[in-house]
């Protein structure tokens, strides 16, 4: 088995994978001492990025505890490389995919050029579902709408409909009742999120009638 050393992780679950310039300093970086790493054909590389998968037992045994962090080990965790990119990947103790990681662009670069030369394994794998990543959403983006689908919600619970009026007006000019306005809203922001959401988080966000965060 080949290793890689010495390299920072950020594990995110698979419908929330966030390239390296989409850290933030609150999350909890792995400084990673020695891991396992496998060569495999861009197909597959295509697969474990846009799927979640379960591997077989024999390869769940071969990684198990091979991940080396300071004071400890992660159970059940390697990575891949098709020689154009690099992603960490944590399974549970099903051979499920759990969670993935990026790598810092130096060394993704490096792990690239030591990987050169290593054979291309086959890994063996099911495919369970399409990961549902929202890959056309930043971390930012992401945060905003899950913000706003939130008070939205706590909103029309508490029957605040003055404000989920005032809310809508700044997006829409048509009118329809309560009711149709919060569902207008919630279904938009979930299912067509753009930038001109940003309005209605900043509005919220400087209100002083309660439902600031």
């Amino acid at each position: 088995m080949n290793y890689i050393y010495d390299v920072v992780l950020n594990f995110f679950d698979v419908d929330n994978f966030y390239e390296f310039y989409e850290w933030d300093e609150n999350d909890k970086l792995l400084y990673v001492e020695k891991m396992p790493i496998f060569r495999i054909n861009p197909i597959q590389m295509e697969d474990l990025s846009n799927y979640k998968v379960s591997i077989n037992k024999e390869l769940l045994n071969e990684i198990y505890n091979k991940t080396f962090i300071k004071n400890g080990n992660i159970d059940y965790s390697l990575l891949v490389t098709d020689l154009s990119k690099v992603i960490g990947l944590r399974f549970n103790s099903d051979g499920v995919l759990i969670e993935k990681s990026s790598l810092l662009l130096d060394e993704e670069d490096s792990v690239i050029l030591e990987s050169s030369d290593f054979d291309i394994s086959l890994l063996e794998y099911e495919i369970i579902e399409k990961i549902d990543n929202d890959l056309y959403l930043s971390r930012y983006e992401k945060y905003i709408r899950n913000y706003l689908i939130n008070e939205i919600n706590k909103l029309y619970s508490n029957k605040d409909y003055d404000e989920i009026n005032y809310l809508y007006r700044e997006l829409y000019s048509d009118d329809f009742s309560i009711k149709d306005k919060y569902l207008i809203l919630i279904d938009d922001i979930t299912n067509n999120y753009s930038s001109k959401f940003n309005r209605l988080y900043e509005v919220i966000k400087l209100s002083n009638k309660g439902i600031l965060s």
